[in-house]
């Protein structure tokens, strides 16, 4: 009886899945893996604003863009070759699986609303944020100022 009335007990304590839980993609230790070679470039588009990493062969690796009017920033990975449901980030203060789409130009797109925390997480993560997919390597990048700028171009 005490064995049951124990276990009952104990089920009650155990947190209950969410789907914020279900979203976290696998831990990584962030702090030990390095940041690809490049550099952040900063652009004015007609209707956006977007930050892209090049990598030091001059391969554009990663896109965060502001769609002005829709107040949305969308991340986007270049250069993946299969469909993927999602795309993980990992700051050194959050993780998330983002819905995503994928383009027949290889670029898998992950949108959220100007005033998702992740981006303020990505922001103001020590260093690097990282990005994968299934089917394409995880992506680690330092984060610049670039970044915040096209961020704060969708919340003004």
């Amino acid at each position: 009886m005490k064995t049951a009335l124990f276990a009952f007990a104990a089920a009650l304590l155990l947190p209950l899945s969410t789907s914020s839980s279900a979203q976290a993609p696998a831990p990584i230790d962030l702090e030990s893996v390095q940041p690809i070679a490049g550099q952040w470039v900063y652009r004015s588009l007609p209707a956006a604003t977007e930050a892209d990493f090049v990598d030091a062969a001059g391969t554009v690796r990663l896109m965060i863009r502001c769609n002005r009017a829709g107040r949305t920033v969308s991340l986007i990975r270049t250069g993946v070759a299969a469909a993927a449901p999602t795309l993980s980030v990992w700051t050194t203060s959050a993780s998330r699986s983002l819905p995503s789409s994928f383009q027949s130009t290889k670029e898998l797109t992950a949108t959220l609303a100007a005033t998702d925390p992740l981006l303020d997480a990505i922001a103001f993560s020590r260093g690097r944020f990282a990005t994968g997919a299934a089917g394409a390597p995880m992506v680690a990048v330092p984060v610049w100022a670039e970044l915040s700028r096209v961020v704060e171009d969708c919340r003004s």
